[in-house]
């Protein structure tokens, strides 16, 4: 995949590897305080201390419509738990919602909710299952 295609989908961000290990790794978001602990979906082609494109997913315990406050991610280090952000974008036949939070990531919304749900465009806050896991993009 070219720079231009990767940068054209809006699935994908730019992360620095941190930390790498058996349990997964740690990553930090550029021009942040971010330091996300995450699961590893597929090889790492990159050394620690450089940049890596990917793709974030994970599955919600439920959503819920916001009114106020900004994209986060809490805890700032560690493991992704709380998050609220935009929705960019809805996967109906994949079950899942693309949130703008910090960083874009697919979510999958919890039993009793669909992604038919949302639209590009609600703000929305859910708690994170364990398990957020990156996909290296090729």
């Amino acid at each position: 995949m070219s720079d231009s295609s990767v940068q054209s989908d809006p699935s994908v961000c730019t992360v620095r590897l941190e930390e790498s290990g058996p349990e997964g790794f740690v990553v930090s978001v550029p021009h942040t305080e971010y330091m996300l602990r995450l699961h590893v979906k597929g090889a790492v082609h990159a050394a620690v201390g450089k940049r890596v494109r990917g793709v974030i997913s994970g599955s919600a315990q439920k959503f819920h419509r916001a009114s106020a406050g900004g994209e986060f991610i809490e805890p700032v280090e560690g493991h992704p738990r709380i998050v609220q952000g935009r929705v960019r974008a809805t996967d109906v036949a994949g079950n899942r919602v693309l949130v703008q939070a910090v960083v874009p990531m697919w979510v999958t919304p919890a039993a009793g909710q669909s992604a038919s749900d949302f639209h590009a465009g609600d703000f929305v806050n859910f708690y994170m299952e364990s398990g957020v896991s990156f996909a290296p993009s090729a």
